[in-house]
């Protein structure tokens, strides 16, 4: 049997899965950045 807890549990739990979302795409995106930079100075050192 499940007890009622309310709504602030639900609530809070989704904005925890969304907030580790966001932050695993963050360090996805800044680990990536800095290889990403560097391609695009060679690109336009070139000119």
């Amino acid at each position: 049997m499940t007890l009622y807890i309310g709504p602030g549990i639900g609530l809070g739990t989704l904005l925890i899965i969304v907030f580790i979302v966001l932050l695993v795409l963050f360090a996805f995106g800044v680990v990536l950045w800095i290889p990403i930079k560097r391609f695009f100075r060679k690109i336009f050192s070139k000119n």
